[in-house]
């Protein structure tokens, strides 16, 4: 065997404890009270209305990017919450830390209706830009004032070209992915 797993017993017992306290406070602080019903509401909208919106001819194409928009936003709000970069003061579920109505449904779903409505590139640039600039420079202060977030080493101006290289990344592999699977459709139909 070329390496050793080593699991360490403190380490589990900590991440028990982690969980049941973030379960308590959740029953205790979270759950049901006003915050808690506007980020449920914020998801439910939010999907409800992507559903109404999206073009359902090309459903698999704008849900492939959306659901890679998912991954990269869990993966980066993870990491800066670990980082205690930005904590987030209530959540919709207490075992999955991120806020859940808007890396699950808000922010991919603007995303994916982003991709869906401008389709060149240059039109795709300028409509994420000006989200960029919403998210990072209206929404985030919102979402801070209202007390949904909470930032320790974050400044606002920082989230910006992540917006936006998030979203071009995203479109360049949504593109990649087309284009492969046109090939090789064309591919069998020759054969």
């Amino acid at each position: 065997m070329l390496y050793t797993i080593t699991v360490n017993p403190v380490q589990i017992e900590l991440q028990k404890t982690l969980t049941a306290m973030r379960i308590e406070e959740w029953l205790a602080q979270d759950v049901f009270q006003l915050k808690w019903w506007f980020l449920v509401l914020v998801f439910v909208v939010s999907i409800y209305s992507w559903w109404k919106l999206v073009d359902k001819a090309r459903l698999q194409e704008i849900s492939l990017y959306m659901a890679i928009t998912i991954i990269f936003t869990l993966g980066l709000d993870e990491c800066g919450e670990e980082l205690a970069l930005w904590y987030y003061t209530v959540d919709i579920v207490p075992i999955f830390p991120p806020l859940t109505a808007v890396d699950l449904a808000a922010l991919p779903i603007i995303y994916s209706l982003i991709y869906q409505y401008y389709g060149t590139w240059r039109s795709f640039f300028g409509a994420t830009v000006i989200m960029a600039v919403i998210f990072a420079f209206v929404l985030e202060p919102i979402l801070v004032w209202g007390e949904f977030y909470v930032l320790h080493q974050w400044k606002y101006y920082y989230g910006f070209p992540i917006y936006i290289i998030m979203a071009l990344v995203i479109k360049w592999i949504v593109e990649k992915i087309k284009s492969m699977a046109a090939s090789a459709v064309s591919g069998i139909k020759k054969e």
